[in-house]
């Protein structure tokens, strides 16, 4: 897609590997509306007791997200075992807004 010249709006739900899609799409093609929500877990391994958080599976989905994505997600605890959501207005400030 980033090839493409596509633009992008994200209109609801984004979540997990959706949001990497924010570091490989430029920022110009993104748009986000007041319904958008973002949602940032930890990446996860799966084990055969029960799945575990993968340190570095979550460096990775760092690595690939904007700066001012980073640096909220780093305000807001760092992603962990809890799910944690970027939405309306805060999103706006980050990426570009679609009214």
């Amino acid at each position: 897609m980033q090839m493409s010249g596509q633009h992008v709006i994200i209109d609801g739900a984004c979540a997990s590997t959706c949001t990497i899609l924010l570091g490989a799409i430029p920022r110009n093609r993104i748009c986000v509306t007041p319904r958008a929500v973002l949602a940032f877990p930890s990446a996860w391994d799966l084990t055969l007791l029960s799945p575990e958080t993968s340190r570095p599976g979550t460096l990775y989905l760092l690595a690939h997200h904007p700066d001012g994505v980073r640096r909220w997600i780093s305000r807001h605890g760092g992603l962990r075992t809890e799910t944690i959501y970027l939405r309306w207005p805060e999103i706006a400030t980050l990426l570009p807004a679609r009214r």
